[in-house]
């Protein structure tokens, strides 16, 4: 997720919010029981990063249309104007307002109560106001197991790589269930284990740098996490001199189509369309804010893009794989910190 700070410090953070009662008289359209006539975004950068931002935007358009109601985005905010425009979309008329961002989590819960708009937060699952604030989280290891399978399928080195940009729960979630896929099918696979910095999420020449050097070792399989410093990545591989192909797995969007060099095998998708439709209905229902949204295969909130690049064979084993993960009979790992990813890598 984009600039996320680290889980402990969004409890921190939560747990100092109050509601401002200045704003209490402001009423919006949406309140429990109401009708979303507008539906409104938020984004820390611009929707064209073929990823988090991307994801967002088009779920929330999607959602919008779904009931016909009007669609505003406001984009590429950064994080130092957070509250002036989530009051702007708030005083403007917003029945649902998505704070794209776990960094705006704060803020949005305060303005939520203040001006009475529901709003979607990021990450806490404990954060909720009846009819106001809820939440997204994801099983987004679960999609990364299925990479992982993938990746030791198509290894010719046996070597393959995870990069991440930043210290960042989500990156370790994902890590760990990739590790553990690759783990299921071939355990003498080696697995290197990269970040480019504790918060690297937009570092695009440091995510070349990073990938440059693990292909030099003999990874030809990249697990690549990073918001903006995926666009490295993929130049990392598209320029590699290697000797040998190099594929790459992207996370939450497609770059698809800009793979000029057809490097793309695959990416763990996260789809927040259902989830923004399933939070409209429930604003509608009057039942908002009771409960939180979690992103699985079984809802399709997780799942992995399949290119023309992965044999029918291995893709019938990915799909005997998802229906295990879905039905319980395969337990996919939940590692939340770098200690626990090296441990899982380490295991024989």
């Amino acid at each position: 997720m984009h600039r996320r700070l680290p889980v402990t410090a969004f409890a921190v953070l939560a747990a100092t919010a109050v509601a401002v009662a200045a704003g209490a008289a402001f009423a919006a359209t949406a309140t429990k029981n109401g009708t979303v006539k507008q539906v409104a975004i938020a984004t820390p950068a611009k929707p064209s990063d073929y990823g988090w931002n991307q994801q967002g935007y088009n779920a929330a358009k999607a959602a919008a249309a779904s009931v016909s109601a009007k669609f505003v985005a406001q984009t590429n905010i950064g994080y130092d104007k957070t509250e002036s425009v989530l009051r702007q979309l708030a005083q403007g008329g917003a029945d649902f307002i998505v704070a794209h961002a776990s960094g705006y989590d704060t803020i949005a819960s305060r303005i939520a109560t203040q001006y009475k708009v529901p709003i979607m937060t990021y990450d806490i699952p404990t954060q909720l106001t009846k009819d106001y604030v809820s939440n997204i989280t994801t099983s987004s290891q679960q999609g990364s197991y299925l990479a992982g399978i993938l990746a030791a399928r198509t290894t010719k080195t046996n070597h393959v790589a995870v990069v991440i940009s930043a210290s960042d729960t989500n990156w370790y979630k994902m890590s760990g269930g990739f590790v553990a896929g690759v783990k299921k099918v071939n355990k003498k696979i080696k697995i290197s284990f990269v970040t480019i910095s504790s918060a690297g999420y937009d570092d695009s020449a440091g995510g070349k740098r990073v990938v440059t050097q693990v292909i030099a070792t003999g990874a030809d399989v990249i697990f690549g996490m990073g918001d903006n410093a995926s666009f490295g990545y993929l130049q990392g591989i598209e320029t590699a001199k290697a000797g040998h192909k190099v594929w790459f797995i992207g996370d939450i969007g497609s770059m698809g189509p800009i793979d000029k060099k057809h490097v793309l095998l695959s990416s763990v998708l996260w789809s927040f369309t259902r989830a923004f439709k399933r939070a409209i209905s429930d604003i509608n229902a009057g039942t908002y804010g009771t409960h939180g949204y979690n992103l699985t295969l079984s809802n399709g909130g997780i799942s992995l893009l399949k290119t023309r690049f992965i044999p029918a064979n291995v893709w019938a084993q990915i799909q005997t794989a998802k229906a295990g993960v879905m039905n319980g009979t395969i337990k996919v790992p939940l590692t939340t910190k770098a200690g626990q990813v090296k441990a899982l890598i380490k295991q024989k």
